[in-house]
């Protein structure tokens, strides 16, 4: 399966909503669109990995790089919605301290 991103903003936040895997062959997709919304001035950027079933390398170092250009340009960029395999990698990397607020539900709502 590939990767869907559909951008929302409400609020004064940009939310990308991502679903199917980031890896080799999408992350550049969500390195773009992350870059273009900083770059564009948003100052609140997330993204929602609920309907994201796989993440390797290459999805990490585009979350890492856009957190680092995000924080470059005085913006957020944080991470919502993720859980199982998304969750263990972020956690187990440390980048969950970075990444997702220390406000967030443990869980999707439930």
């Amino acid at each position: 399966m590939g990767l869907a991103l559909q951008t929302t903003r409400q609020d004064g936040r940009a939310t990308i909503a991502a679903r199917g895997s980031i890896d080799l062959h999408s992350s550049d997709e969500l390195r773009g669109r992350l870059t273009e919304l900083v770059d564009a001035g948003e100052r609140d950027v997330v993204v929602d990995l609920t309907a994201v079933d796989f993440c390797d390398s290459s999805g990490l170092n585009v979350l890492v790089r856009a957190y680092k250009h995000a924080r470059a340009q005085n913006a957020t960029l944080t991470v919502t919605g993720a859980y199982g395999r998304v969750e263990n990698v972020l956690r187990t990397t440390g980048l969950d301290r970075f990444l997702i607020p220390e406000d967030a539900p443990d869980d999707a709502g439930t």
